[in-house]
């Protein structure tokens, strides 16, 4: 059976102690009693709050961090190693994140040396791709998030790279009410597949999850992630709401799971 996911990315919110635990008590009721089959279930809080998320999340929901500095240690005010996030039980960090590369002018480059620090540590990175809205008017997405996926996996090994899950996210989707239709998004599925397979071959292509990111709500999961063909979606406002964050939990897991057929086959 092919494991879906769900990460919710909390971005800056919670903005005081008083509205993380009320986040957490919503959550841990929301969540109780619940069988989540075949989901695996990821909440990224900001760094201020993982440490209270290590100690506080309810099973079976795991914990992820929203971004990751690549040096081990050192004179770098304001970052977060690895080894940092792995010492809080950490198990998986987004890395590349449109917001970052907007807002921290992060590169390809830092992206893959991000990917390889967390890898080190054991963390399972999420690899956020995507291309501007000038970059998809122009009919330059399929190179943008080609070239994304090869410097994400530059130098990864093989077995390393199963480790990582890729979220394709337009970055002209992010925060707004627009989300690309099934058709596109299945493309760029099929493009993802294709810089893996040839990074690697198809065999292990086929074990890297992919997942829809953009806007994502539990009215648009058709739309965005079982018609596709994706392997989860990463959520972001929607994830602030934990009876929103366990509908669309509950909603993968009820759906019939896709069978492991090789995408390959659609190129």
């Amino acid at each position: 059976m092919k494991k879906r996911y769900l990460i919710g990315n909390l971005k800056m919110n919670l903005n005081s102690i008083a509205e993380t635990e009320q986040y957490l008590v919503s959550l841990k009721k929301e969540i109780f009693g619940k069988r989540i089959d075949g989901v695996e279930v990821i909440v990224a809080p900001s760094s201020t709050y993982l440490e209270r998320f290590s100690r506080e999340l309810p099973e079976p929901v795991l914990l992820g961090a929203q971004d990751v500095f690549w040096e081990k240690e050192g004179s770098y005010t304001g970052q977060v190693s690895a080894s940092m996030l792995h010492d809080l039980h950490t198990g998986f960090v987004i890395v590349g994140h449109s917001e970052r590369r907007l807002y921290a002018h992060e590169n390809d480059a830092e992206v893959g040396w991000k990917v390889r620090a967390a890898l080190h540590e054991n963390l399972h990175p999420i690899v956020c791709v995507g291309e501007t809205s000038e970059e998809h008017d122009q009919g330059e997405a399929a190179d943008v998030v080609s070239r994304q996926i090869v410097e994400a996996f530059r130098d990864v090994p093989p077995l390393l790279a199963e480790r990582v899950l890729v979220a394709y996210e337009p970055r002209w989707a992010i925060g707004t009410d627009t989300t690309p239709e099934s058709e596109e998004i299945f493309e760029m599925r099929i493009v993802i597949h294709r810089a893996l397979a040839e990074a690697y071959d198809p065999a292990i292509a086929d074990k890297i999850p992919v997942l829809y990111g953009g806007s994502v709500k539990a009215s648009l999961l058709d739309r965005v992630c079982f018609e596709p063909r994706m392997d989860g979606v990463l959520v972001g406002r929607e994830s602030l709401y934990p009876h929103e964050l366990v509908r669309m939990v509950n909603l993968l897991g009820e759906h019939e799971s896709l069978e492991r057929e090789p995408i390959q086959e659609q190129v």
